[in-house]
């Protein structure tokens, strides 16, 4: 069945079904979700965003484990590896997100855990101890998530401890490419006041591209995480939640697998693409294995954190405190020398000039280091006013500081020099350290009217946020080239040595200002303006110390949206829709140095529009049989603009912006048996082609299809059992998670999305 097709007939099934729901006597109602995106507990249809929460039933339902787990159910969500550090997500939403990770560059989708701001997204990608929900929310949260949210934002909410019993989980896994998963939760209550918990998880799994050569495997990654969570009822109105959580991720990069060889650009990389091209594979199907010529040496990612929150319930009003630190280790490893021989190295492994002479020089690997501090505060106030307003308003101050130091001088590429009979190599070293400190300060408030107009179902929005930012830089930048015979070196030859600092100042005000309706109590429509800003900062992709001061300058999407949400049929189907259109000014572009294979100069350059429609449809098709279907249409165009460097106009697009996105799930409950209740769930997922302009960066379309075939309640004296059986990309498609043009044997590189997994879990419930 061809992709349109498969849509289409989805839509109509569902349709058809849902249209006489109201037979199905037996069927069950939607459950009502209760979501925090707000900064207080509300019901998620009456909640004037566009957003997709998943509570813990679903997350072990779908098998969602990380964040990366979540794309397949978000249309319009994308969480894809950055190529120089498979640990490290990159973000989207809605398209909107940044293509390069820099400790000197900030996101556009803020993710929060328990309220707390995760400023850097190196090791987003291991997997969650123990949550009670994930929100997603669409579009830009400017208001009350401050900077950095001009995509959207994600919340991560964990469960908190409990005093009312003694609980224990229990979960086993193992699955294809030798996968382990464990994952242990204990609750103690400790009187009525106080309760604790534990929670541990170990995961390990294997790459699924093999290395002949040195080293573990491509994409072998070993991962344990715990979390001590303790909560104190102070008083009857009064909570103190305490949280520590320490992560630990070992992992090994993929390489991006060269497809089509380099060209002559008619520039002094010439030389260099020439020469590599002869030693490197090239497929346009997924490689099962490559060889590193050099040992694939392991990332290693450790993060801990503390977080410290008390609510306050006062006759008037409550009075919430957010304070959080949190510290990461991060040491990155890279070869993307996409499996050749050991002539041409793309790597940051040892190197010996003259290795055969009297006097070696010998350089170290070098895996990179980062060491990252953030602290938080944020004070809240939340209330009501004569029943007719709700209001929130608070008060954050956020710092951070970062030390990448990549010295001493290490390593970056070899290749032999064909002007002279490949006799001598042309070897290339680097070596810089980024020293940052930032600070943020914000005011921000929203307040709810409802007036006693039409029985007080017009509700009336405006906020506010004022925002200050301070960003300070260090950098120390090398690079040094030398000609080795084997016998003896020449060089360096053309050093490149500079330091430069730098600091800037960045505020911002941005205002909110929403209408909606309530036409009846299931039916709700709302219409928005929303205003966000991403911090300006420095690129130290930049080798030019002027232009590495002068920074880049903030930028800003103003988003206007129109909602619909409603729920029919007694509760039994749910139908939600979004219509924005966003406007960005002072787009943040990266453009590429020319004869550099990484340099990049960013400038406000760019104008753009981004406009779609997001709907949500869901209902029960017959008896415990539940369908879902989201969709999102998009349509993106940034202005052409003048490359700095040509003097050409250029074209850029939304990298993660596909046209259409689509999820269609089917979650099916057959009747109770003596050994316990079967639960089916199938997943399908649909995306569109992405960065399709550019034939060397294209993206095709693919689809997903993800499977979990469950027996819960398993009965075992007083105990609860569950056995699943699950697969994802069951159909084996392989499909292009990310593409780089740059490389200096390869105008096309790809890293592969996942090829099929499969598996079982055995889960255990004591309470």
């Amino acid at each position: 069945m061809s992709r349109v097709n498969f849509f289409l007939v989805a839509v109509f099934v569902i349709s058809l079904h849902v249209s006489g729901v109201q037979a199905a006597e037996q069927a069950s109602r939607l459950e009502e979700v209760v979501v925090t995106a707000q900064r207080r507990e509300e019901v998620a249809q009456s909640t004037p965003i566009s957003l997709v929460s998943l509570n813990r039933e679903n997350l072990q339902t779908l098998g969602i484990n990380g964040i990366d787990d979540i794309i397949a159910q978000v249309p319009n969500f994308f969480a894809d590896q950055f190529p120089a550090n498979n640990k490290t997500l990159r973000l989207f939403i809605r398209g909107v997100g940044v293509t390069d990770v820099q400790i000197t560059q900030d996101p556009a989708v803020g993710v929060y855990l328990d309220g707390v701001y995760i400023a850097r997204s190196t090791g987003l990608a291991t997997e969650i101890a123990d949550l009670e929900r994930i929100e997603v929310l669409r579009g830009p949260q400017g208001t009350l998530y401050g900077r950095n949210t001009t995509g959207g934002a994600l919340n991560l909410v964990s469960r908190k401890p409990s005093t009312e019993s003694l609980r224990f989980e229990q979960m086993l896994g193992v699955g294809n490419r030798d996968q382990r998963f464990i994952k242990s939760i204990l609750n103690v209550p400790l009187g009525e006041r106080h309760a604790v918990k534990f929670s541990l998880l170990t995961d390990s799994i294997d790459g699924f591209v093999s290395n002949e050569g040195p080293g573990r495997d491509f994409g072998d990654r070993d991962a344990e995480a715990y979390r001590f969570d303790w909560r104190w009822r102070v008083a009857e109105n009064l909570t103190l939640d305490y949280s520590f959580d320490k992560s630990r991720i070992e992992s090994h990069n993929y390489s991006p697998q060269a497809v089509i060889p380099g060209t002559e650009s008619g520039t002094a990389q010439d030389e260099a693409t020439l020469s590599a091209i002869r030693f490197v594979p090239f497929s346009d199907d997924r490689l099962e294995q490559m060889s590193t010529s050099v040992p694939l040496l392991p990332s290693d990612t450790s993060i801990e954190g503390h977080a410290l929150t008390l609510e306050w319930v006062l006759p008037s009003f409550t009075f919430k405190s957010i304070s959080a630190w949190r510290d990461m280790e991060d040491e990155n490893y890279l070869d993307f020398a996409g499996g050749s021989s050991s002539e041409y190295r793309l790597d940051v492994n040892s190197v010996t000039l003259g290795a055969n002479g009297p006097n070696p020089l010998r350089f170290e690997a070098k895996r990179t280091p980062l060491d990252h501090q953030q602290f938080s505060q944020e004070l809240q106030i939340l209330g009501e006013w004569n029943e007719d307003l709700q209001y929130v308003f608070g008060l954050y101050y956020f710092e951070e500081d970062a030390a990448e130091s990549d010295l001493p001088m290490h390593h970056i590429f070899t290749f032999p020099l064909l002007a002279a009979n490949d006799a001598v190599d042309v070897v290339n070293f680097r070596g810089e350290q980024n020293l940052i400190e930032n600070e943020a300060l914000a005011i921000y408030g929203q307040a709810t009217w409802t007036p006693g107009l039409l029985d007080s179902r017009l509700h009336l929005s405006l906020g506010w946020r004022t925002s200050w930012d301070d960003r300070s830089v260090d950098r120390l930048f090398m690079q040094n080239s030398y000609i080795d015979t084997g016998e003896t070196y020449i060089g360096p030859l053309e050093p490149i040595d500079f330091s430069a600092s730098a600091s800037r100042d960045f505020n911002d005000n941005s205002f909110t200002a929403m209408a909606e309706f309530d036409w009846s109590d299931s039916l709700v429509s709302y219409v928005k303006f929303v205003e966000a800003y991403k911090s300006g900062g420095f690129n130290t992709r930049d080798p030019d110390p002027d232009f590495f001061a002068r920074g880049f300058d903030d930028e800003h999407n103003r988003t206007f949206e129109l909602g619909f949400k409603g729920e029919l049929a007694d509760r039994r189907l749910r139908l939600n829709s979004a219509f924005f259109y966003s406007e960005f000014d002072d787009l943040q572009l990266n453009f590429l140095l020319p004869n550099s294979l990484s340099d990049t100069r960013v400038l406000n350059s760019g104008s753009a529009t981004v406009s779609g429609v997001e709907l949500e449809i869901m209902g029960y098709l017959a008896p415990g049989l539940l369908g879902r279907l989201d969709y999102a249409y998009l349509d993106s165009d940034i202005d052409d603009v003048i490359n700095p460097f040509t003097g050409l106009a250029r074209s850029f697009t939304f990298p993660n912006a596909p046209q259409n996105t689509l999820t269609l799930n089917f979650d099916y409950q057959l009747a109770p048996t003596a050994i316990g209740q079967p639960v089916l769930n199938l997943n399908y997922n649909y995306v569109d082609d992405r960065d399709g302009q550019n034939p060397n960066m294209d993206r095709g379309a693919f689809e997903l299809l993800n499977a979990r075939v469950s027996l819960v309640d398993i009965p075992f004296m007083t105990e609860r059992f569950s056995l699943s059986a699950w697969v994802k990309n069951a159909l084996e498609e392989d499909y292009v998670n990310f593409a780089l043009d740059n490389l200096p044997h390869a105008d096309r590189a790809v890293l592969w999305g996942e090829a099929r997994r499969y598996g079982i879990e055995l889960r255990y419930e004591f309470q």
